[in-house]
């Protein structure tokens, strides 16, 4: 809930979302009626913000020096705050970092790297919710007789208020520890401890996410009540947004006797960052078709190498990767075998594969035993799957082939298996070439892989 109601602040801006006004003919209504009546739809709103979608900035508030001074400034922006509050400015919004920093070194909480001409700290730039009362107007103080010289304010505005915080060491992102869980299951399939293997992963999706929001709750109330915490919102106040992360923050004193702010790095990557609902029904509809904006690649998927094109050349095949491959993961990842209408499958025909690179991109190449044809069909497995997957490095780390390029996503646990019939392609007639020995740009004998960026 919000503050007493003998704050007149606090009570213009309380929240109050399960109580509502009940009004009826010839009822006389007082202050805290009308407080009542804004208080439920402020609340409601201010609930569904902070649950639904999250504390964030929806627009602006870029981070930058002034031309002259020490001063940071801010320009114009939205976001909502942990507790549901819109935190706004249209103006800019400055901070003076050299006096913010004399503050600090004075009351013992920085120890700035250098002195004297040139000081250096590490901060974070914060902005919360602030309110102001406005508009003062005359009024009839309740049990006072006379002029009243106290002012009563008719007007409440809500502001943005600036706030820089030193830090000693880089602090760990939070948010990769909201819904780590849930995180941990979409990205490498692993169940958290109390949730049973079920028959599908949409299945143990939702079961992993029920359990998650089933433990979920205002700190007030989760895990175990607490009368002084709120007992609406995800936090308390003050519900603050992270705007900057701001490493190496300069003053340097000139030679007229001013100061310069330096600021080497303005991270504006660790605020939280509101997306407008329908650029995310773009995104995930872009996932559903496959192509992910063109890059093969989405936020869950972890990168693997993938198959753009097969080609088939007499009997040499050609194998073309987006992505870097292991070459040492390449024999135990690839199998070619013929096929005969007496015995089947053959067993795995040895091969000596070759793996050359481009900066970004691999390409396998092997020799067939002879060119396929009407006599002859092979058959070529490229494991992403099993205990020796095809694998690429992503960031030091193995990465298993992710299947063909427009294949949905892969995690680092799962890949996805390439399978390709390798036929030979019946000359034309009248023509000398022999089935399979086409180079042309539609693979030259091999089959379309249907994937999108002219995979084949």
């Amino acid at each position: 809930m919000g503050a007493t109601r003998s704050a007149p602040l606090a009570a213009a801006l309380e929240v109050d979302p399960f109580s509502a006004l009940a009004v009826h003919l010839g009822m006389l209504l007082g202050v805290s009626d009308f407080q009542t009546l804004a208080a439920n739809p402020r609340g409601k709103a201010a609930l569904h913000q902070s649950w639904q979608h999250g504390k964030g900035v929806v627009w602006g508030y870029p981070v930058r020096v002034a031309g002259t001074g020490a001063d940071l400034l801010v320009g114009p922006g939205l976001g909502t705050d942990g507790l549901g509050r819109e935190v706004t400015s249209g103006v800019d919004l400055c901070l003076d970092v050299h006096a913010w920093l004399e503050e600090q070194v004075t009351a013992g909480t920085v120890v700035p790297r250098g002195e004297g001409a040139r000081r250096s700290v590490d901060a974070r730039l914060w902005v919360r919710h602030e309110a102001c009362l406005s508009r003062p107007v005359p009024s009839v103080q309740q049990g006072y007789a006379g002029a009243d010289p106290t002012p009563a304010y008719s007007r409440v505005l809500e502001l943005a208020h600036l706030e820089l915080r030193p830090y000693r060491s880089r602090p760990p992102d939070e948010r990769d520890q909201v819904f780590a869980a849930l995180r941990a299951f979409v990205r490498d399939g692993l169940l958290p401890d109390g949730v049973a293997h079920r028959g599908t992963r949409l299945a143990e999706f939702r079961a992993v996410l029920a359990d998650l929001v089933a433990a979920l709750g205002p700190p007030g109330l989760v895990p175990t009540p607490q009368q002084d915490r709120t007992r609406l919102f995800p936090e308390d106040e003050p519900g603050e947004l992270l705007l900057a992360d701001l490493p190496d923050l300069t003053v340097v004193r000139l030679p007229d006797g001013g100061w310069q702010l330096e600021a080497p790095v303005i991270d504006l990557s660790v605020r939280r960052t509101h997306v407008p609902t329908w650029v995310l029904s773009e995104l995930l509809a872009e996932l559903l078709d496959g192509g992910a904006g063109g890059s093969g690649a989405c936020a869950s998927d972890a990168r693997g190498p993938r198959v753009e094109r097969v080609r088939v050349a007499g009997s040499t095949v050609t194998v073309q990767f987006r992505g870097r491959v292991v070459a040492a993961t390449v024999p135990g990842a690839l199998q070619v075998r013929s096929f005969d209408e007496a015995d089947g499958w053959s067993d795995p025909i040895p091969l000596l594969p070759s793996v050359s690179y481009t900066a970004t991109d691999s390409t396998l190449t092997f020799d067939l035993p002879a060119p396929p044809g009407d006599a002859v069909t092979y058959r070529m497995v490229l494991a992403g799957t099993g205990p020796t997957p095809l694998a690429g490095l992503v960031d030091g780390r193995p990465v298993p082939l992710a299947g063909l390029v427009g294949d949905p996503p892969a995690s680092r646990a799962q890949g996805r298996d390439v399978v390709r019939r390798l036929p030979g392609r019946a000359p034309a007639p009248g023509s000398a070439g022999s089935a399979g020995s086409a180079g042309s740009a539609g693979g030259g004998g091999s089959e379309p892989s249907g994937a999108p960026g002219g995979a084949s």
